[in-house]
């Protein structure tokens, strides 16, 4: 068979890209078919701590210097766009219906801009710019293509496309929820195999109020609308994503949607706007949020979000994370899940194409990845939305959460500090190892915790046990677990705002030295360490942008900088 090129990518967003950006810098002969054009919209725009690790490891890793700018705000709104916006932490904001909402009842995790500066990315622009970035390393991008047929043979892959064939040695689908492999190869789980179970409705808009200009108070030290702002009520939430919070916005949209549980909130026969506006109204504080909010798009509506794959490999073929399967866009792990997917698919089909062998056991690794991904992320997902009926609950998982994110926020910067500072890629054969487990460390320990904390919170959504109790257990849990530095306050009932100030540190070494579980203390150690000595270094922070943001604040003599 003759190859017309090494790979063909299916779908040209951002998954698609990167990989192609990754393997054409590699030397491969890659070719993108999107039946669509960019710029165009597009959904999953908030990075989290260890999203943005990842994108500085795979630029590192396979020689794409570019992807490091998507690793903070300043990186990229000075490099990419000035339409993304800032993002200083999560805020969540649990609501009761017919009244305001309670800032007693609010948790916030601020990320410290000393180790994270954290985007909301505007899709369209970020994509559109992936997508030449691919091509500046010689990927061939093809728009407007569409897939009529895939042929997957022994020697080869056939695709065809209404105006023409193009063979290919292997073909990734990265086109999302309308996979034509998925299609073609009869893929996709009937039923899906997950317990998640949620519908959603989005948007962009324009004239949606700051948080903190509504609320009766807005505890914590991140202001609502530097945040991925999230509204929590009984069987859903709402997100707030704003690209216009900072002097130097070039955008004045804020991203909007709303995902809830259709077994309690069915689909109704109506607009999905006219929906979204009648909903709010229960809630006093999202309704005067939105008062002056107008949407410059048409919604979206989805009938259920969730859906699974029987397989997500195979000879000569691979399916990207999302077009293996999908939960909610709940915690944002979305980002970052396609990076864990790029970072351990990637090499190995790099050297599948030099040795000529496209064996299934090769990518054994990344099909057991993926598959474990999606099902720890439906876990997490779907006991959230149990939790979101109890405040005692929620309260008890948001901090599970939160102390998830922490631990393998650790094992994966200091994978990167290490690497940074070898260049083996054996030191990054634990960070893939320990992903399918959510990048939780591999700690006999702190695994057998997770297990029992998501158990427990699982036979609340069974219906087998009270919440309240649930919650007293997971709290007591924790307190006795000793996996997170007391400083943090992600264990300490009384606190809602886990804070890493860098004030702070000294004592969390302290406690790493002394009191935590030895390989707990020594990841903590060594990733804060090993991530601080690159803090100033010009290839991993915009120092001058980060000065420039600083000043951009300031009256008269920031106009020029706004």
């Amino acid at each position: 068979m003759r190859e017309d090129t090494d790979v063909v990518i299916l779908g040209a967003g951002i998954a698609g890209t990167i990989l192609a950006a990754v393997l054409a810098r590699g030397g491969v002969k890659v070719e993108v078919l999107d039946a669509g054009r960019h710029p165009r919209f597009a959904i999953g725009e908030s990075t989290i701590p260890h999203t943005s690790t990842l994108f500085r490891l795979i630029a590192e890793r396979y020689d794409v210097p570019e992807i490091k700018y998507l690793a903070t705000f300043h990186g990229a709104r000075a490099n990419v766009s000035a339409n993304h916006g800032i993002k200083r932490g999560f805020n969540f904001h649990w609501h009761e219906p017919g009244k305001r909402q309670d800032p007693e009842l609010a948790h916030q995790l601020p990320i410290p801009s000393i180790m994270h500066t954290e985007t909301h990315f505007l899709r369209a622009d970020l994509d559109h710019w992936v997508m030449r970035v691919a091509e500046k390393y010689g990927a061939v991008v093809r728009q407007g293509v569409r897939v009529t047929g895939v042929d997957l043979g022994e020697s080869g892959v056939t695709v065809t496309t209404e105006t023409g064939v193009t063979r290919a040695r292997f073909i990734v689908d990265a086109s999302g929820f309308r996979s034509v492999l998925a299609s073609t190869l009869d893929l996709r789980d009937k039923p899906c195999r997950f317990r998640h179970h949620s519908r959603s409705m989005f948007t962009h808009m324009e004239g949606v109020v700051p948080w903190e200009r509504v609320a009766a108070s807005n505890p914590g030290p991140v202001r609502g609308s530097q945040s991925t702002l999230h509204h929590i009520f009984d069987g859903g939430w709402i997100w707030v994503i704003p690209f216009n919070n900072h002097p130097r916005a070039g955008s004045k949209l804020v991203s909007v949607g709303m995902t809830v549980d259709p077994r309690k909130h069915p689909r109704r026969d109506v607009p999905a706007g006219l929906e979204f506006a009648e909903f709010i109204e229960q809630y006093p504080d999202i309704r005067d949020q939105f008062s002056t909010a107008r949407p410059v798009r048409d919604w979206v509506a989805t009938d259920r979000l969730q859906y699974s794959s029987s397989r997500t490999t195979g000879h000569r073929w691979a399916l990207a994370m999302h077009a293996a399967g999908f939960l909610d866009p709940l915690f944002s792990r979305g980002l970052s899940f396609t990076m864990d997917w790029i970072n351990a698919f990637a090499w190995r089909l790099l050297d599948a194409l030099k040795e000529d062998d496209f064996s299934v056991e090769r990518f054994e690794p990344v099909e057991r990845l993926t598959r474990e991904l999606l099902d720890y992320n439906d876990g997490l997902v779907a006991n959230a939305f149990t939790s979101f009926g109890s405040f005692e609950l929620w309260d008890a998982w948001v901090r599970i959460w939160a102390l998830g994110e922490q631990l393998a926020l650790f094992e994966c910067n200091r994978s990167y500090a290490l690497f940074r500072a070898t260049r083996d890629p054996a030191v990054l054969k634990r960070l893939e190892d320990v992903a399918p487990h959510g990048s939780l460390p591999d700690i006999p320990e702190v695994r057998r915790f997770f297990a029992w904390a998501y158990a427990q919170a699982g036979a609340v959504g069974d219906g087998v046990r009270p919440a309240r109790e649930v919650a007293a257990e997971l709290l007591t849990g924790m307190a006795e677990s000793n996996f997170s530095p007391p400083e943090f306050g992600i264990v300490d009932p009384a606190n809602r705002f886990f804070t890493a100030t860098p004030r702070r540190i000294p004592g969390v070494l302290r406690w790493a030295a002394r009191e935590a579980p030895e390989e707990i203390g020594r990841n903590l150690t060594q990733a804060i360490k090993l991530f601080a000595a690159i803090r100033l270094h010009p290839e991993e922070f915009s120092v001058a942008e980060e000065v420039k943001q600083v000043l951009a604040r300031v009256p008269g003599l920031g106009r020029a900088l706004r």
